[in-house]
């Protein structure tokens, strides 16, 4: 048993006074199993990294540990961290128990972030609509942002991953766009390995390698967000992309600025179900070009049988 030397002394004109040699110094904090003493000096145990507050940011939850900041990481000490439940969220709200700091994520696309992974769940879909304008799609950026407008509608996790729409400018090619790959539906079910499987020449007739994954006449594969399948009278789906990934010329809405019900102004456009009239190729990104307005006399989105939907691919970096 220990015990504290307590001195006590008095001064001219004081009240009595008494220290103990055990009292924690400046800065440092108690610790105990209980864990209910605070220090003023801002030191604080290891219980936990960010819920526990107390004077001056000082508390103690578990053996005697360091805190590094407001945020709640600390060092030293065996304070135990709670840790989440599967199927917990570690993202909404910004930490997955009080107690425990927010989690920091890698930028997507980086190869640090878990989420650039195959996690199993949705990182390829069909847009259940077009935006409304026909291939006026506020460009790149535009196109984009729905795509993430419409999987964060299903999952606030979904917002964790970086959405590109699956389209070529005069700039950029739609396979650069996408990562390697593989990528899921809204059913969890493989769409495709990589990126060289997606754009294999052989996918242009049946027995190339996209149909071990994608077979032509498939509905059940290119799903919309909501995990619906595609109905067949709107199949066409606007890519403005030549089988092999690059951009098909002066087939992109004027990079998916324009609405124009023109006939010289269009958008190359694939089949959801890899099917189409006799003669024309069964490709998912290339088969036929289709008019840019919503709903013109001319030349508009819907000939043929289309909305102004879109693939939208979450960057996926391979494992």
């Amino acid at each position: 048993m220990k015990f504290s030397s307590l001195i006590c002394y008095s001064l001219p004109f004081l009240a009595l006074s008494c220290s103990s040699d055990d009292s924690p110094a400046t800065g440092e904090a108690a610790s105990g199993a209980g864990g209910g003493a605070s220090a003023s000096a801002g030191a604080a145990g290891n219980g936990g990294g960010g819920g526990a507050t107390a004077a001056a940011g000082a508390s103690a939850g578990g053996s005697a540990g360091v805190s590094t900041g407001a945020g709640g990481s600390s060092e030293g000490g065996s304070g135990s961290v709670p840790l989440a439940t599967p199927g917990e969220n570690p993202i909404s709200g910004g930490a997955r128990d009080a107690g425990v700091g927010p989690v920091e994520l890698a930028d997507a696309g980086s190869g640090e972030n878990a989420d650039a992974l195959d996690d199993g769940t949705m990182t390829f879909f069909v847009t259940s609509t077009g935006m409304g304008d026909g291939g006026n799609l506020g460009g790149l950026a535009g196109a984009d942002a729905f795509c993430e407008q419409l999987a964060v509608a299903q999952s606030a996790d979904f917002g964790r991953r970086t959405w590109r729409a699956y389209l070529s400018t005069s700039t950029v090619n739609a396979i650069d766009r996408i990562g390697a790959g593989p990528w899921r539906n809204a059913a969890g079910v493989i769409v495709a390995n990589s990126s060289a499987q997606l754009h294999d020449p052989a996918n242009v007739a049946a027995g190339g390698p996209l149909d071990a994954t994608w077979a032509i006449d498939d509905t059940s594969i290119p799903l919309d967000e909501t995990g619906a399948e595609v109905p067949r009278n709107v199949h066409d789906i606007l890519t403005g992309t030549l089988l092999d990934g690059t951009v098909a010329a002066n087939e992109t809405c004027v990079d998916w600025t324009s609405a124009a019900d023109d006939l010289a102004v269009n958008a190359r456009a694939g089949h959801t179900n890899r099917t189409g009239l006799t003669g024309q190729r069964q490709l998912w990104q290339d088969v036929h070009p289709v008019g840019c307005s919503q709903s013109g006399m001319v030349n508009n989105v819907t000939q043929g049988g289309g909305r102004g939907s879109f693939y939208c691919f979450a960057v996926i970096d391979g494992e």
